[in-house]
């Protein structure tokens, strides 16, 4: 549902900028002077940034579309096209500023300079993004220990065996209404999501690789499995044990 109402948001944005000429709400223009505010082209600029916001929306669209018919998300590939989406939109935009372009289109003396934080906030933005979702796609380290279950990585936590309740093996997970807090990088999930049933529960699984091993402590809920299908049902047999023990 969120995707949906993102796409709808940037609709919105593309058409109050596009049609309804709301310039005040293009990033830089809005902090400009009156007297550099005259030597930008607004009605160009606003047909590109209203593309641009058009653009967004259909990604958006295309993200709620896959998680309402229960399809893995493409995520790699859709982060890729934003990234690549708003280079080149940051770049084609200039042309339409007369405070760096002249009127042939060539770059004004000194004008580079005024582009270098855009840039390179936002090479290091794609630069960051690409970090967290390559830690996002890598197995969580999962350890257990004579007192508790450890898992590892973003969102991990220690669990201890005596506080450990509700423990079982399932064979698919309930179907997924919201990501609050987590990463979604094709089967990989990672950290808080709500279910359609209205329950919560951290998971740490590959949708990919059933079965998963589920249990509660302090009444929330954690999902994880490991890389196979045999590698989860052993694991969960030792976990059966550790638990009983207690």
């Amino acid at each position: 549902m969120i995707w949906f109402i993102l796409a709808g948001l940037f609709i919105f944005l593309g058409i109050a900028v596009h049609k309804m000429k709301w310039y005040f709400l293009i990033s830089g223009y809005n902090t400009m002077s009156k007297e550099r505010k005259a030597n930008v082209d607004t009605k160009g600029l606003g047909r590109m940034t209203g593309m641009y916001m058009y653009f967004l929306a259909l990604i958006f669209a295309v993200m709620g579309a896959l998680q309402w018919m229960g399809k893995p998300a493409v995520s790699v590939p859709i982060m890729m096209a934003i990234a690549a989406a708003t280079v080149v939109f940051i770049m084609k935009a200039q042309k339409f500023n007369g405070n760096l372009v002249d009127e042939n289109g060539k770059w004004k003396k000194g004008a580079s300079k005024q582009l270098k934080i855009p840039i390179i906030i936002l090479v290091i933005t794609s630069i960051g993004v690409a970090i967290l979702m390559y830690f996002s796609t890598q197995q969580s380290g999962i350890v257990a220990s004579e007192e508790a279950l450890k898992i590892g990585g973003m969102y991990g936590d220690t669990y201890e065996w005596a506080e450990m309740e509700q423990l079982s093996l399932i064979e698919e997970l309930p179907e997924i209404s919201m990501r609050t807090n987590g990463s979604a990088v094709g089967s990989q999930l990672k950290g808080h999501f709500k279910f359609e049933n209205g329950e919560k529960a951290k998971l740490f699984v590959d949708k990919s690789v059933p079965p998963f091993i589920s249990f509660v402590v302090n009444d929330k809920k954690t999902i994880f499995n490991l890389d196979t299908a045999d590698e989860t049902a052993m694991f969960y047999k030792m976990m059966e044990e550790k638990v009983q023990h207690e």
